[in-house]
């Protein structure tokens, strides 16, 4: 079978998928009378995932316009040792005009040679052209990327997280979307790069193909791309710099947000009446997590910043992006629901002698829509991973209690935060290149 014959008949069998999914919401409405928590999430999850299709269906990505605007790429690192060095490098060899990029790379406190290697690299390239910033201290990753803002004046600024690394021309395709005035964001595509390494890293891969191809490219659409991916990921200086310090020092429940900064950058832009979107032409590469232990404190971060910011973004996209209210009201009430209903299902079956194979039928309708999806616009053999994955994640969806439950805990962050320090205002050494804190 042709390439082009294969990604007909996964197109067809997706089609499929998606009645499929509609007759299961059928069966589950007549079941409506003996338990509403399961059949009302079943609504909610079938609605939503058959919504991403019909979006993404009409997604295209941002065109060409020729834009060349001043760019900063802002690189926050922390204990990152020589893997910095090799970022600094690839971005130093991004195909864009020199006279209209610079990097800035931000030394959270690191306690290894991190800072040693930003300046061995920094010494590779032209005088100026990589600005090294040492905070001194671990003040967290949001203190590393406002104290980047503002060591530049450049009109867009592009983040790429310190083990992240942007394909060649990624930063030229990924600026045209701003030649919408109304755009204050876009996020990249990125690709797991240590994919291969195991069973684990595949279904990630897999996940995070189909989140940005899939998902992103529905929000996108609306016009409302909740999360703009810290990997890779550009904001106009005009939609930053007004909220720069009440993001810097957000709270929550009294305590500093240490977690979950890039949901909030992009929440509040949203928040300020800007549309985000979502490039999937501007490509990077990014490590995942190998080891179970490390997935699992990275999910429950991402799941405590959900918790907080999925809330906070459907408490006023009524009024700052209202052709995404409904989206972000399902998507909100669906994942809160999430680890009920696995409790009632698990229940019903234990104690009450129900079957799950209602529950287990939709999940794999879900799941192999996600896996044609997969097989569809990226024939690489992975399609399974797709498919495993999405149990695999759902499986994890009770980790979402343990994370409501600590969601004042800033411990599992990936960097520690002094709650009460200041913002971090650095100083320009303009003799040496290197930036830093006064």
């Amino acid at each position: 079978m042709t390439a082009r014959l294969a990604s007909l008949a996964a197109l067809a069998g997706t089609l499929l998928i998606c009645v499929l999914i509609g007759w299961h919401v059928g069966v589950k409405v007549a079941f409506l009378r003996g338990n509403i928590v399961t059949p009302l999430y079943t609504i909610l999850v079938s609605s939503y995932v058959l919504s991403r299709f019909v979006l993404a269906a009409f997604y295209r990505a941002p065109r060409d316009a020729g834009l060349t605007p001043r760019v900063a790429i802002v690189v926050p690192a922390f204990n990152e040792g020589a893997a910095v060095a090799r970022t600094i490098h690839s971005c130093m060899a991004l195909d864009y005009p020199a006279d209209r990029m610079e990097l800035v790379v931000v030394n959270d406190g690191s306690t290894d040679d991190t800072w040693e290697q930003m300046i061995a690299a920094a010494a590779d390239h032209p005088r100026g052209a990589v600005r090294c910033v040492d905070l001194g201290e671990n003040l967290g990753k949001r203190a590393a990327m406002a104290a980047g803002i503002r060591a530049t004046s450049a009109e867009i600024l592009v983040f790429v997280d310190s083990d992240s690394m942007p394909a060649p021309g990624a930063v030229r395709k990924l600026v045209q979307g701003f030649a919408d005035p109304r755009v204050g964001a876009i996020s990249g595509l990125t690709y797991v790069r240590n994919a291969e390494t195991n069973t684990l890293t595949r279904m990630q891969a897999a996940r995070y193909y189909v989140s940005f191809q899939l998902l992103k490219s529905a929000e996108s659409v609306l016009g409302a791309v909740t999360c703009c991916s810290g990997c890779f990921a550009a904001y106009r200086r005009e939609a930053v710099a007004p909220l720069l310090d009440r993001w810097e020092h957000q709270r929550f429940l009294g305590t500093a947000c240490t977690y979950g900064d890039d949901r909030a950058l992009t929440n509040r832009v949203i928040k300020a009446g800007w549309i985000t979107r979502y490039d999937s032409q501007a490509e990077a590469w990014t490590d995942a997590p190998d080891r179970y232990r490390k997935f699992f404190r990275q999910q429950l971060r991402w799941k405590k910043s959900w918790s907080r910011e999925g809330p906070l973004l459907l408490s006023h996209v009524w009024r700052s992006r209202t052709r995404a209210l409904p989206s972000v009201a399902v998507q909100t009430c669906a994942g809160l629901l999430s680890p009920v209903v696995i409790g009632l299902t698990l229940a019903r079956t234990v104690i009450g002698g129900h079957s799950p194979l209602i529950y287990f039928l939709g999940l794999y309708l879900v799941s192999m829509g996600y896996a044609l999806v997969y097989r569809t616009l990226r024939n690489d053999g992975m399609w399974l991973y797709a498919f495993l994955g999405t149990f695999f994640y759902i499986a994890f969806s009770p980790q979402l209690l343990w994370a409501i439950a600590r969601i004042r805990d800033g411990k599992w962050g990936t960097r520690a935060v002094d709650e009460d320090a200041p913002p971090a205002y650095p100083r320009v050494v303009a003799r040496t290149g290197a930036v830093r804190d006064g």
